[in-house]
């Protein structure tokens, strides 16, 4: 198993992984394929509907989508690489089929100080979601909210608990590969606010496919 990968420590200990996790979470720079998931979330939902100038915002900032929508075709790329520090990183470029398409991208790494994963989202990457990653034998990944920061270049600022609960809310995400089929995982996500309870979310099946690089000579 390669550890160029942002994720890499949470399946270390595990031989038995299935193919769409190792393909997704465990891609490195030097494979010599891609990895897409193709699919459709077969829901996407917001509410209440008074916070939709919000989420119009937030989908403006990149940081979630805004529309909602059943039957939505969906597509996820997996581009690994380095960050200049030479730390691994993921980028998770996702595009939704909406009439007018809209493409959500988030950047994965290792948040060392807190020892788990983050996900970098917004222009310039400044809100920095913490994330704890688990995986569950034989088939199950989640991602559960540990904490929220604000980066600005190589500074990074912590927000307290309280603060990051009423600006953003928990999220729960879970994973599932097929018992039948290691490559189809079914995924859900929910964002949890404190007073206003479950206030996004999405369900949706995926196929994880291989495309292989192609190298253009100079």
């Amino acid at each position: 198993m390669s550890t160029n990968s942002p994720l890499s420590k949470i399946f270390v200990d595990h031989e038995q992984i299935p193919t769409a996790f190792q393909e997704q979470f465990l891609a490195f720079p030097e494979q010599d394929y891609n990895d897409v998931l193709e699919g459709e979330m077969h829901r996407i939902w917001h509410r209440p509907r008074w916070l939709k100038p919000l989420f119009l915002f937030l989908g403006w900032l990149g940081i979630l989508v805004p529309n909602h929508g059943e039957a939505i075709k969906t597509t996820q790329a997996v581009n690994p690489g380095n960050l200049p520090c030479g730390a691994p990183f993921h980028e998770w470029i996702r595009t939704f089929a909406f009439k007018s398409p809209i493409q959500f991208n988030t950047r994965v790494v290792f948040d060392e100080k807190m020892n788990n994963l983050a996900d970098q989202v917004g222009p310039n990457h400044f809100l920095h979601m913490v994330w704890k990653g688990t995986f569950i034998p034989p088939r199950t990944f989640t991602l559960d909210t540990v904490s929220n920061a604000i980066q600005f270049g190589d500074r990074r600022w912590y927000m307290p608990k309280w603060l990051w609960l009423l600006l953003l809310g928990r999220v729960k995400f879970i994973q599932q590969a097929h018992e039948d089929d290691e490559n189809v995982v079914d995924v859900d996500l929910r964002i949890l606010h404190p007073w206003f309870g479950e206030v996004f979310g999405y369900k949706g099946t995926f196929h994880i496919r291989r495309f292989k690089k192609i190298y253009v000579d100079t």
